[in-house]
């Protein structure tokens, strides 16, 4: 019997960690037959000072599907349709306004979308400032006919989180309930030993997931919080829907599960969330290097610097297979009246 089969619509760059680049092998590593379509075809990701390459047209990639489907190639009904609308992240769009509407479009075909906080507010015309704001905007989301919606990082204060934790779900919910084991073993990975204290007063980044499925109106909505770090990241978002798609197929397939307190969906992005620590975190200490000198945005400017900060995609091998569970906690939210 044939194992899961993804076609995998993105950019393509011959050197770095983005788009086809940064979906493909970890989607292989966890038993996906990759079938790969290029939308443009670079040199380097567009971050660096220059690049050479070419993009696809609309009517060259119509011209590539037909051959899959002429040669009975093209047999993907079985898997997810996960849309990343990639349109911008804090406060600045890196594409035409007139790509804005083509994703609202696109949302109704998609089982899942994986926005970041200012796309989402984008594709709901929304601005969250709070975990209530935050559930409108998902609810909104919701409505386009999307079952699964994954706020992929938004910031909010730990204190707001914990007032707006479900009555029947105020402790989170870590990798003990989630599928009942847990060795205290780290499996040789890169682990995150520093502390990162959840201040009230202090935003801090969250995953918020949510599924909703055909005739339930109401959705169970978690936050899953994630360190972050001071310096320059690409390709962050396309490993993380890549990684999305197996781990939500593996949640759904499932036939056995320890404990079903958790969403099939929060499961899944639990797994992600981990792996996509162990990635960032093992990316941000080969850019700070052997001074251990902190990088940021505005210093990633000359190639060789930006090269440095590619993600650690193939070092980070056994975090993408079996990621590190223990840090990894999901907190059921509740909707007050106005969400209702």
């Amino acid at each position: 019997m044939s194992g899961p089969r993804v076609l995998s619509i993105q950019s393509h760059m011959v050197s770095g960690y983005c788009g086809n680049k940064a979906a493909t092998f970890p989607l292989q590593l966890l038993g996906f037959d990759v079938d790969v379509m290029n939308t443009v075809s670079f040199s380097n990701h567009t971050g660096y000072p220059s690049w050479t390459g070419e993009k696809a047209t609309g009517e060259q990639l119509k011209e590539l599907f037909k051959g899959l489907q002429t040669n009975g190639l093209a047999e993907y009904s079985h898997l997810l349709t996960v849309l990343d609308p990639v349109m911008g992240d804090h406060g600045q769009l890196y594409v035409q306004p007139d790509v804005i509407p083509v994703y609202k479009k696109m949302m109704k075909f998609a089982k899942a979308i994986t926005p970041n906080q200012f796309e989402a507010e984008i594709l709901a015309d929304t601005k969250i400032t709070d975990v209530q704001s935050c559930l409108e905007t998902i609810d909104i989301l919701h409505k386009t006919g999307v079952e699964h919606v994954i706020i992929t990082s938004v910031s909010l204060l730990p204190g707001d989180v914990k007032a707006n934790l479900a009555r029947s779900h105020q402790q989170p919910i870590g990798k003990d309930h989630a599928n009942g084991q847990s060795n205290g073993k780290t499996n040789g990975h890169h682990q995150d030993n520093g502390n990162h204290p959840s201040i009230a007063s202090e935003e801090a980044m969250y995953c918020v997931c949510s599924s909703r499925s055909n005739g339930n109106n109401e959705s169970r909505v978690y936050a899953i919080e994630f360190p972050t770090y001071d310096g320059y990241f690409t390709g962050t978002g396309d490993l993380f829907s890549a990684v999305l798609v197996a781990r939500l197929y593996e949640s759904l397939s499932e036939k056995e599960v320890t404990n079903r307190q958790l969403p099939p969906l929060t499961r899944a992005c639990l797994k992600v969330v981990a792996t996509m620590r162990a990635v960032v975190l093992r990316t941000f200490q080969a850019q700070a290097g052997a001074k251990g000198r902190s990088l940021d945005r505005k210093q990633a400017s000359a190639a060789a610097v930006i090269k440095r900060c590619e993600l650690q995609l193939i070092q980070s091998k056994r975090d993408i297979e079996d990621p590190h569970m223990e840090e990894v906690e999901a907190a059921e939210l509740q909707r007050t009246a106005r969400c209702l």
